[in-house]
């Protein structure tokens, strides 16, 4: 579409006939006056897309026109196409701000109108539901003091069993789990339409980019602590495979459910739950085949292994780690499509000035395609951006790396069941958030772009499942201390979506648009980040106090 359809006749009276009202969420005015004869073409490429080539988006003259400010670009004024260049700037476009653009000799852009402050909201919404929860909890406190009957004054020799059970519970992990799986819900609503705090394009890691694998994690975490507690009761191994498989098919059947939909021909195979079950399938055999069992194990002499129980129980875990590591390397660099490099890790389409299109993602998009055609996500701002191909997110070669992911935080959980001391944990903890933290940089080169592996959710890359881990047992740490060792925090409200976080998630899914969850049309009809951003937060509340409720 050429941008001279946007234009608008102007009038002699520059700010006065500007209707704000009529700008949505990360827009804005900017005007233009042309004094060069004829049409002038108007060249851009955005800030996010690495290497790209700038494209034509169209003939501007003067007039006005209403501009995204969602992503930065870069602009690129030439008198005629392929000839002259008037000018080339970064323009900082802010939300609902009035621009002018004279185009002569040279390019001077300015202010007519300073733009809002896009992230005051976040303060303003934080502050209102954190009143709030002040008033209800006061309203709860009030009730329980005025409607709780007398109780028998009890000795210091009552124990309550219910009690003496909540408290060898390790509570932060729940409240781990229920942080997670409320910000992966924040995230699947949108994050108030922040692009900051949405998945990277390609390379990058952001808020959104760590609840997935923070999910994955736990729920590796929480594998060899089962695996011990089917051990002590007595649970045969028969049994406990069909229970895992059983469980890995219903994850994956409800993933085909709730995010297929109704169209055949894409139907969508992979997802978030489908990667949940492949990799609770993978790992979830492996603890059953070598269980790590704890004072069970015939008795070492060496001192230095008795210094790492819990890395020496998982010995098998970690052969299968090394395997699954070296599997996906050899796949990742050496399977290409006839007409992509070797190795390549990128978009494709735009990125490296269009030199590797149809590439998108090297091996895992080829994978995904060869195998699975067009069942594969067709929606992302990485298509927008670097024009590339659909990309499955959740595709069949990031399920290896996921696994990777899982037994890292199986090995946390090999943690809590071999030491039961607060420092233990803790120093444990942090040296396999440091060592893995390191491990990733290093693969990334400590940069966004450069090294042998970079950063990249979409292709779940090793470096990323390391660095992502070590942010899961620096996380899990501080929820260790706020709430098991100080207790300082119970962990709610996120304590009770932690012990049910699937069906959070599955619920959430089920009534993703519907009220009271969301109020506004499709769920995105807010023109300020202060709605948007407000009804995402009370969706993520409403589904807690309805799964309290329930």
């Amino acid at each position: 579409m050429a941008i001279s359809s946007w234009i608008e006749d102007y009038g002699s009276e520059m700010f006065k006939n500007f209707n704000m009202s009529k700008l949505g969420r990360d827009e804005a005015y900017l005007n233009i006056t042309s004094e060069l004869p004829g049409p002038l073409h108007l060249y851009t490429v955005y800030n996010e897309c690495h290497m790209c080539p700038f494209t034509k988006e169209g003939t501007i003259d003067s007039g006005r026109m209403v501009i995204s400010t969602r992503f930065e670009k870069t602009w690129r004024i030439l008198s005629s196409p392929n000839e002259t260049i008037l000018c080339s700037f970064s323009p900082d476009f802010g939300e609902f701000g009035v621009y002018d653009l004279t185009i002569g000799s040279t390019c001077k852009l300015k202010t007519l109108k300073d733009p809002v402050n896009i992230y005051f909201p976040i303060l303003t919404v934080v502050l209102i539901y954190a009143l709030v929860a002040l008033l209800s909890a006061n309203f709860v406190y009030i009730f329980k003091v005025y409607t709780k009957p007398v109780e028998r004054q009890t000795t210091s020799h009552d124990i309550d069993p219910k009690q003496c059970t909540q408290r060898s519970r390790v509570i932060s992990l729940d409240t781990f789990r229920g942080i997670t799986i409320s910000l992966m819900i924040l995230v699947n609503f949108g994050c108030g339409g922040y692009a900051l705090f949405d998945h990277a394009t390609w390379n990058g890691l952001q808020l959104a980019d760590v609840v997935f694998p923070w999910f994955m994690w736990i729920m590796g975490v929480c594998l060899p602590i089962s695996s011990q507690s089917m051990s002590k009761r007595g649970v045969k191994r028969k049994e406990a495979l069909l229970g895992v498989l059983r469980r890995s098919c219903v994850l994956f059947g409800l993933g085909l459910f709730l995010g297929s939909g109704r169209n055949l021909d894409t139907l969508r195979i992979f997802g978030v739950l489908q990667r949940f079950g492949v990799c609770y399938l993978i790992v979830g055999t492996t603890f059953l085949a070598f269980p790590p069992l704890v004072n069970s194990d015939p008795p070492v002499e060496k001192k230095s292994v008795k210094m790492w129980m819990d890395v020496y129980a998982l010995r098998h875990q970690w052969f299968v780690v090394f395997l699954l590591g070296v599997l996906h390397g050899m796949l990742s660099f050496f399977v290409h499509a006839s007409n992509c490099a070797r190795g390549y890790l990128g978009p494709g389409g735009l990125h490296d000035n269009g030199s590797h299109v149809g590439c998108t993602g090297g091996a895992a998009g080829y994978i995904d395609r060869l195998i699975l055609g067009n069942h594969i996500y067709q929606g992302s701002v990485l298509r927008e951006i670097y024009k590339g191909d659909a990309f499955e997110v959740e595709g069949i070669l990031g399920c290896i790396t996921s696994a990777i992911q899982v037994y890292l935080g199986s090995q946390a959980g090999a943690t809590i069941l071999f030491y039961k001391g607060h420092t233990s944990r803790l120093l444990r903890w942090m040296i396999w958030s440091t060592v893995l933290g390191l491990s990733g940089g290093f693969l990334c080169g400590f940069s966004r772009e450069e090294g042998l592996i970079p950063l990249n959710k979409h292709l779940w890359s090793l470096s990323f499942v390391l660095v992502t881990s070590s942010l899961a047992f620096l996380a899990l740490a501080i929820c260790y201390v706020l709430v098991d060792v100080k207790r300082y925090w119970s962990g709610k409200p996120f304590l009770f979506a932690g012990m049910n976080a699937i069906l959070m998630y599955v619920g959430h899914n089920l009534a993703f648009n519907n009220f009271p969850i969301r109020w506004s049309p499709n769920g995105d009809g807010f023109k300020t980040h202060f709605g948007t951003l407000f009804e995402n937060v009370w969706g993520v509340a409403v589904n807690q106090n309805i799964l309290l409720l329930s």
